[in-house]
């Protein structure tokens, strides 16, 4: 026992000195300032439309086909998607009130309305107010249309199409 007195001060001495070199460093003073961090989402839109493919069509009854237009639009994008005339279009068509016809490439025509609603009382135009307006949400979104080839056209045997251009405004 009389050891470790004997070197009890020299232990509390070295563990004092050796303290010393720990000492944590003080600085002079200190200064702040707020870090802005800031990013912007643009609106964006993307359009995809599947092909309405030999659509049967039978002169006594007509035929009704409904799709989708498919599209992705960034969450909050205010949209209005038109549908265009055309590569067809019949007499007195417009933007505002298309007049729609396929073509069999021999002059010969099949008239259809493309509409909003499955009623067919809505033909979905190429103006804002005839276009279908709708609020992005960043995932995708399937847009309904009704097509209709109305009954009663003494068409001649054939393939038909029209191409109709899809433009969305954002």
């Amino acid at each position: 026992m009389s050891v470790l007195k004997a070197r009890l001060p020299w232990l509390l001495l070295l563990l004092l000195a050796s303290g010393c070199f720990f000492v944590p460093k003080s600085w002079a003073g200190n200064a702040t300032s707020n870090l802005s961090v800031t990013a912007t989402v643009p609106p964006s839109v993307n359009v995809d439309t599947t092909p309405v493919n030999n659509i049967p069509y039978d002169a006594s009854t007509g035929s009704d086909v409904s799709s989708n237009i498919t599209l992705t639009a960034s969450q909050g994008t205010n949209l209005t998607i038109l549908i265009g005339q055309g590569q067809n279009p019949g007499s007195g068509s417009s933007d505002s009130n298309p007049v729609r016809r396929m073509s069999d490439g021999q002059g010969n025509f099949l008239d259809y309305e493309l509409t909003k609603d499955a009623s067919f009382n809505n033909d979905w135009g190429n103006t804002e107010p005839t276009g279908v307006t709708l609020a992005g949400t960043g995932s995708q979104q399937n847009v309904p249309f009704h097509l209709r080839i109305s009954p009663g056209q003494n068409a001649k045997v054939g393939y038909y199409i029209d191409t109709l251009l899809v433009t969305t405004l954002y």
